[in-house]
């Protein structure tokens, strides 16, 4: 039985898959009230879009969150005391959506760290979000985003022989397995990257390690996947991880006003990057910001795949208009 009396279900296998995922991270020093206070997991319950938020923390969430509201007319503050968006990212790409998002009238303060949030008196009262700076922001709502922790609190994972790391995630190995062989843990509850698509294909690969099954993946061309606006999606390696292990590479760009298929949905603005090695060709990495590019990046993502070549995009004859 738990604390409070009740029965708790025990439950036995030969293999055990831990896929709980993760709840949004609450500090106690932060006095979330879920109104004007809130995480992500609490935005979806807002009666009214507000006109004013402050969102703390510039990661994946954040940043899709306050592209979201500031589509839909909020101004928005997005505060994060790293001074880089998405250092996993390439960064030409996010510093196109940096310039997106100042086009919404939306504030940055990055390299900015939040020393206090209040709530003014009253059910109407605003927020006050206060900067180690000096600085001093007021809101009507403050999201509250600094990543995720593990949702493994009320599973008792120390009664099978786990420990959780501080925000509730579990280590795995290569295949999967915790600490303990025969449990195995899988999706956002194990962290990075944390993604719908990845969590699936590792449990894909858990179960066929299980049961002895073969299979195989290629984890260095997993897809990323960022639900802006516009949106961000990217596969394989970036400048700079190429430019600090001495790989010598060209970049292609095209920019969606460039064709048609830019022209008639509207956009603009988007930016598709080819980077290729020098010699050989090779296609290297895909980046792309804008209209569909959580789609397009898997026609990057196939010809890496097969270990092709820029001249693909040369030779190859693809519908048009698209």
């Amino acid at each position: 039985d738990d604390r409070d009396g009740h029965q708790r279900p025990t439950v036995s296998a030969a293999v055990i898959v831990v896929a709980t995922g993760t709840t949004a991270t609450r500090e106690d020093h932060i006095p979330f009230d879920r109104r004007r206070i809130i995480t992500s997991d609490d935005a979806i319950t807002m009666d009214r879009v507000p006109r004013t938020m402050a969102v703390i923390g510039a990661g994946v969430i954040g940043l899709e969150y306050a592209s979201m509201f500031a589509a839909l007319g909020t101004r928005v503050t997005l505060i994060d005391k790293r001074p880089q968006l998405l250092p996993f990212i390439d960064g030409e790409i996010m510093d196109a959506l940096a310039f997106h998002m100042r086009e919404r009238r939306m504030t940055l303060w990055l390299g900015e760290e939040v020393s206090g949030v209040e709530l003014d008196e009253g059910d109407d009262g605003k927020v006050r979000i206060h900067l180690v700076s000096g600085k001093h922001i007021v809101a009507e709502k403050a999201l509250y985003s600094i990543g995720r922790s593990g949702a493994t609190r009320r599973l008792n994972l120390q009664a099978a022989g786990l420990g959780p790391d501080d925000r509730g995630r579990l280590s795995v190995d290569a295949h999967y397995r915790t600490a303990v062989p025969h449990i195995y843990a899988v999706g956002d509850v194990i962290g990075f990257p944390s993604l719908a698509s990845t969590s699936l294909e590792q449990g894909r690969l858990a179960a066929c390690h299980a049961f002895g099954i073969a299979a195989r993946s290629v984890p260095a061309l997993v897809p990323y996947a960022v639900y802006t606006i516009p949106e961000i999606s990217a596969v394989g390696r970036t400048e700079d991880e190429l430019t600090r292990a001495g790989i010598p590479y060209e970049v292609g760009k095209a920019q969606y006003r460039e064709i048609a298929r830019g022209q008639i949905i509207g956009d603009r603005t988007g930016l598709l990057k080819l980077i290729f090695h020098w010699e050989t060709h090779e296609l290297l990495g895909v980046h792309i910001i804008g209209e569909g590019a959580s789609e397009l990046i898997h026609i990057g993502q196939a010809v890496m795949t097969f270990g092709g070549t820029v001249e693909h995009f040369v030779e190859t004859v693809f519908n048009y208009p698209t």
